[in-house]
């Protein structure tokens, strides 16, 4: 059962979210493979009664879930069902029947890992969900649900990405706080995708207020435009660490989400100007940390299972 609480978490207890799973990878495509879904699908599940508002308990946890119950937000509404079900339909909307078996597996694991943590912790986290579950999904699901990654016995902060550099990010590069199994892994099935390499090519006047709104200054009274981005530095492989714009240095997170509103695809990219245009090139799709889901399902197809998987994308972790 689906129970829907339209009402604000409490603050009390309530771990700040760092990040979203919100990423639409499925616009990547991978070799060969066409985005599909399956012909057979299971009933919609539908929210049928609201909650109660108490939803924390004096330990900080969630009330109402446990380890065959998760709460999360949906379109911002507070969810509280089945882990199955809930999970299924993560999975369903992350990946969806063209992945490997294994791969499905691995998300499924690391998605339920995802919310228990934050339950634990007092919050429900947002996540995308999908109604209908194929067959292929909720197989995957029904095999592994109940199990989880865990470091030094605790459930993980299960981060997961559409696709990284070829390398993934750490955690502490990306939100400022060191955490010993998101950190960097290589990730090499990312390379032959559709976003590794991709570009988006802005007008030169679009460039100049996208700097004048951030810097609050006239970019033209700085250089010529082939001086606004220079001297960049990198880390984890192709990812921006920190760039000169306009002489001021910032990250490459701010570059892809403050100053050009997640446009680009990534924060590993690298930036050009023809006498016109700055073309971006942009390596990966999403934020890069934890586990690359194209990865994933990469090395699933080289034979890897679904906990061969896990433990390389969160290192140190185990599965059970």
């Amino acid at each position: 059962m689906i129970q829907v609480q339209n009402m604000q978490q409490p603050a009390q207890g309530v771990t700040t979210e760092l990040y979203s799973q919100v990423e639409d990878y499925l616009a990547l495509g991978k070799p060969g493979v066409e985005n599909e879904t399956s012909t057979q699908k299971s009933s919609t599940r539908k929210v049928i009664k609201k909650s109660s508002s108490k939803t924390t308990s004096s330990s900080g946890s969630v009330e109402n879930t446990d380890e065959w119950t998760l709460g999360v937000k949906v379109n911002g509404k507070t969810i509280y069902g089945d882990a199955a079900e809930i999970v299924g339909r993560m999975v369903e909307a992350e990946m969806g029947a063209s992945f490997q078996e294994e791969a499905l597996k691995a998300q499924a694991i690391a998605a339920y890992t995802y919310v228990r943590y934050h339950n634990e912790n007092g919050s429900c986290p947002q996540i995308v969900a999908k109604d209908d579950v194929s067959d292929k999904v909720e197989d995957a699901v029904n095999e592994v649900i109940g199990q989880a990654i865990y470091y030094n016995g605790e459930y993980i902060d299960a981060t997961y990405c559409a696709s990284n550099a070829g390398q993934s990010m750490d955690a502490e590069h990306v939100w400022g706080g060191y955490l010993p199994y998101l950190v960097s892994v290589e990730s090499p099935g990312d390379t032959s995708l559709k976003a590794f390499g991709a570009t988006k090519t802005f007008s030169e006047s679009e460039i100049a207020d996208y700097l004048e709104d951030y810097l609050d200054m006239d970019p033209y009274s700085y250089s010529d435009p082939e001086d606004w981005f220079s001297n960049p530095e990198y880390i984890n492989g192709l990812y921006v660490d920190t760039i000169e714009v306009c002489g001021q240095t910032v990250s490459g997170r701010t570059v892809r989400e403050t100053i050009l509103g997640a446009q680009i695809n990534s924060a590993a990219f690298e930036v050009s100007y023809d006498g016109d245009s700055f073309i971006f090139t942009t390596y990966g799709y999403g934020h890069g940390v934890g586990m690359s889901q194209q990865g994933a399902d990469y090395y699933a197809m080289q034979g890897w299972d679904y906990v061969d998987i896990l433990t390389h994308y969160y290192t140190g972790t185990e599965v059970r």
